[in-house]
């Protein structure tokens, strides 16, 4: 059963996200012909300054979720209800906090935006950011139920259907009336309908939440605050590792740098968010698996998935180094690069934070918050530090090196000795020693694989048609590379097999 709905979940995520990506990247075309590239650093920015804010959200919803695990895999419906009612008021109390403190950061805009970026109405356009921020927490919150029950697909489905027409309109909307608040008035009031439409779902089929009006008892109110206390430290330095970068090019370089940025981050976020909707389809199961399976058994499966996912990040990392710059030559035009040596420090950065995502699925399904909760802390200050003064001297290069440098002294050996040590147990000092040898193994794979597919495929791609074709040769070139390296792996074997199985199954029934 697990697996039937992470393949529903994969499939009901990835399908809907690709023809997002499309829409995506004829969006940003429209929007770079009839806006300025400053409006660009704007968006950029001003989504980054509501990060910030959102970090008074504390990792709530991963905690929640977390304590929703056992009583969904138990059906307790009581328990269920009672931590909705939880869930529900510590969001309304965020939504009040993010209004309440984004209102007094209004006056200050000037001094986050060096130089005059020419835009009208700066500050009608930060107060829609504001408000389409505020109103994410008011009915959010419904969507842990399915999550907890491993029905995420519910919402990706009706929230793919529901971008796809946000996207088309504001397609028209640019090219019509070349209108920025109208453009980001398409983009509230599709986040307002989509939350609407899962909370009248949830409420329909699970109408025994609404009966329940109590919260949890004390002792289980004590564990979700612990669980929220270290996951309010994990929020802290996501926010500042990930939510500072346009803070600090807008401040040190100029919204011109940000707005390049923003076209790069489109690209590299579309590739995260469609991987995230593979990973994040096993949420549920590895929380089911975790509150019902013993160790061993958990890691047999998490050494499958966190193979599984090299084999995408491994592909796309190598493929970016190899075709990113003529992509985005074909897509925004010679005037919206980075030099490559930028490039290549996205790429890495891509990387290395792509290969932790299994750990932290785990960590997560797993409640181990508690147990890193400091290494968050000193990966943002790392990050912010060696960010700041590396901008000075490097630039935007500077500011992407700082978080390669945090999340390799931090993130890239405590998050894997965490779940090894309080997740599996059992011979975790070995697991752990086989968890660095395969990093560095498939690490070598991809750094190899990048440096043929640049050698062969780089150059002279000047239309789509040979970009696809050098695309084409480089997939051969690359799948070849990994076949032959770990085409004799447990792990390989065990995907191999699983793969036949399903395919099977879906004959036998065709038949």
């Amino acid at each position: 059963m697990r697996t039937k709905y992470s393949l529903i979940n994969i499939v009901a995520g990835v399908g809907g996200h690709l023809l997002n990506m499309v829409l995506s990247f004829i969006s940003r075309m429209v929007f770079i012909r009839y806006l300025a590239a400053a409006y660009l650093g704007v968006n950029g920015l001003f989504s980054d300054i509501l990060g910030m804010l959102n970090l008074a959200e504390l990792g709530i919803g991963s905690a929640m979720i977390f304590s929703m695990y056992k009583p969904a895999a138990e059906d307790n419906r009581e328990e269920l209800g009672r931590l909705m009612n939880l869930y529900r008021m510590l969001y309304r109390i965020v939504a009040a906090f993010v209004l309440v403190v984004g209102l007094a950061l209004l006056p200050f805009l000037d001094v986050l935006i060096k130089g005059d970026p020419g835009i009208e109405n700066l500050r009608i356009i930060y107060l829609m950011y504001l408000g389409n921020s505020v109103c994410s927490y008011l009915l959010s919150y419904k969507n842990s139920i399915l999550l907890a029950y491993q029905k995420a697909y519910v919402r990706t489905v009706i929230e793919q259907l529901l971008r796809t027409m946000q996207m088309i309109l504001q397609i028209v909307v640019l090219a019509l009336t070349g209108n920025f608040l109208l453009y980001l008035a398409v983009q509230i009031g599709t986040l307002m309908m989509t939350n609407a439409v899962v909370a009248f779902k949830v409420d329909r089929d699970y109408p025994y939440l609404r009966d329940e009006k109590r919260l949890p008892d004390k002792e289980k109110r004590k564990d979700i605050l612990k669980n929220i206390m270290a996951m309010g430290m994990h929020r802290f330095g996501s926010v500042i590792v990930n939510g500072t970068d346009n803070l600090i090019m807008s401040a040190f370089v100029g919204l011109t740098s940000v707005g390049i940025y923003s076209n790069y981050r489109l690209v590299l976020k579309s590739l995260n968010d469609l991987l995230c909707k593979v990973y994040s389809a096993f949420t549920g199961s590895v929380g089911n698996l975790g509150a019902t399976e013993d160790g061993e058994y958990v890691y047999k499966i998490y050494k499958q998935l966190d193979f599984f996912m090299f084999l995408f990040y491994g592909y796309i990392t190598a493929g970016l180094a190899t075709l990113f710059n003529p992509f985005m030559r074909l897509m925004f035009g010679e005037s919206y690069l980075f030099p490559m040596r930028i490039v290549l420090v996205l790429i890495v950065q891509f990387y290395v934070s792509g290969m932790r995502q299994i750990n932290l699925q785990f960590r997560e399904a797993m409640g181990l918050f508690w147990h890193d909760r400091y290494k968050a802390v000193a990966e943002a200050i790392i990050n912010l530090v060696t960010s700041l003064i590396l901008v000075q001297r490097h630039g935007v290069t500077g500011v992407f090196l700082g978080t390669i440098i945090s999340t390799m002294t931090t993130c890239f050996w405590v998050e894997p000795y965490v779940l090894m040590k309080y997740g599996i147990k059992t011979d975790w000092q070995s697991k752990l020693k086989t968890y660095f040898a395969d990093y560095g193994r498939r690490t070598a794979t991809v750094l190899v694989g990048g440096l043929l597919g640049y050698g062969l495929f780089a150059r002279h791609i000047d239309t789509v048609m040979m970009f696809i074709l050098k695309g084409v040769g480089f997939t051969m070139v690359y799948g070849a590379l990994v076949l032959t390296v770990f085409g004799r792996t447990a792990e390989f074997r065990a995907l191999f097999e699983q793969g036949k199985r399903i395919i099977g199954r879906k004959m036998s029934k065709g038949k």
